[in-house]
């Protein structure tokens, strides 16, 4: 009798310092603000999901995602069950099998007008097209290179008309003209270096008609971006702008923030960094302010850190965007909403079981489910919630 008392208070203890299942009872729910939180699925072995990919893989005219997995070490493609069953588990899926991954991302990198996906940045999966979407092994995979990776894009550098690769925000490989799926016909070309990248991001931000690639790099460099150096010395090394020397930064949006038709920079660091962009041409100028964090509800123990940011309407009024923010542990999400004598104020939302969602991850807009607003899309993990999404209520069915 005294053994079977002993497991019960150790399951006991053990289901309240895990709580994998808490997320059932606040799935769906909604607080004082109208914002819900949905599974699309869970995870309860602490698979990692950790990247959120937008794309209509099926071609039925609903948004699917891509995620994948770091500590599991594969990808998920869930196919949106549609408008009827959207608020509900996704559960057709297909799953691809690789090595640890905390990026990923995807792009035509073969030419052949189909989107492709890409693991960490290295394992490329070429898409076989819609007859053969859902069989996982017709996916064929090229390696490029066989290790950890972060933020790979796609994008065409060199302006000859194909899709490039960049990845770790510092090398890219140029896709071939001829046998595209041989590692070996990709040539590897070095920006410059990159500790630790947690934002990836295209612009021309000197305003001279080419790329820029804007960087947010979380251990020594700080904001900064590589200014594309023109197609002659595009295979070199491309000088370094230094934007904000902070270290210590999670994920960086970009975007009006305050409507003056200049794109501004919003960063997620100890506090909410936001650059405003003061001149038109040539290299960019900021005016930098800074947002506190708003006070969290009683239930939320922790000091969490602000770590994913997106820039979208959220409070019905069109004059300005609001700013979103993702907290990194334990904590409810809030927004900056900007008045018209130009002061930031900080919003908590409302949303059941801030504290059971224990390491949230970036914020991916899309509108889900077809209301005309965009909802936010992120992963959890160590709380069991696994791949989730927000739904934005401006705009309720």
């Amino acid at each position: 009798m005294k053994f079977f008392i002993y497991v019960g208070i150790v399951c006991l203890v053990s289901s309240i310092l895990h709580p994998k299942s808490k997320w059932k009872e606040y799935v769906g729910v909604a607080g004082k603000s109208g914002w819900r939180c949905h599974v699309i699925y869970p995870d309860p072995n602490n698979h990692g999901p950790d990247g959120i990919n937008f794309h209509d893989w099926d071609d039925d005219g609903d948004l699917d995602l891509l995620v994948n997995y770091e500590e599991g070490k594969y990808s998920r493609l869930f196919f949106n069950p549609g408008d009827g069953k959207i608020r509900n588990l996704w559960t057709d899926y297909i799953e691809f099998k690789h090595g640890k991954c905390e990026d990923s991302g995807i792009g035509d990198l073969n030419n052949d007008g189909l989107v492709d996906y890409i693991a960490n940045g290295g394992w490329i999966y070429f898409n076989p097209g819609k007859s053969m979407i859902r069989k996982p092994g017709s996916w064929q995979k090229m390696t490029l290179f066989d290790r950890e990776q972060r933020v790979p894009i796609v994008i065409d550098l060199d302006e000859d008309g194909l899709n490039d690769l960049v990845v770790g925000a510092q090398s890219w490989f140029k896709q071939p003209k001829k046998d595209k799926r041989n590692p070996k016909n990709w040539k590897r070309y070095e920006l410059g270096s990159v500790t630790w990248p947690m934002t990836c991001m295209v612009n021309d931000l000197d305003g001279d008609g080419d790329k820029d690639i804007v960087v947010q790099e979380r251990r020594k460099q700080g904001t900064f971006y590589f200014e594309n150096p023109g197609l002659k010395k595009v295979m070199n090394k491309w000088p370094v702008r230094v934007i904000d020397k902070q270290t210590g930064g999670m994920f960086m949006a970009m975007g009006d923030v305050n409507g003056d038709g200049r794109i501004d920079l919003v960063k997620a660091s100890d506090k909410v960094r936001i650059f405003l962009r003061i001149n038109d041409t040539g290299h960019p100028k900021y005016k930098m302010v800074e947002v506190e964090k708003p006070i969290q509800p009683k239930s939320v123990k922790v000091n969490a850190k602000p770590k994913g940011v997106a820039i979208l309407e959220m409070n019905g009024d069109p004059t300005y965007p609001e700013i979103l923010i993702i907290p990194e542990y334990e904590a409810q999400l809030w927004y900056l909403a900007l008045s018209a004598d130009g002061r930031w104020s900080s919003h908590v939302l409302d949303i059941p079981g801030p504290e059971s969602r224990k390491k949230m991850d970036n914020a991916f807009v899309a509108d889900l489910d077809e209301d005309g607003d965009l909802d936010v899309v992120t992963t959890e993990e160590n709380g069991g919630w696994g791949v989730i999404w927000f739904e934005n209520p401006l705009l309720p069915k």
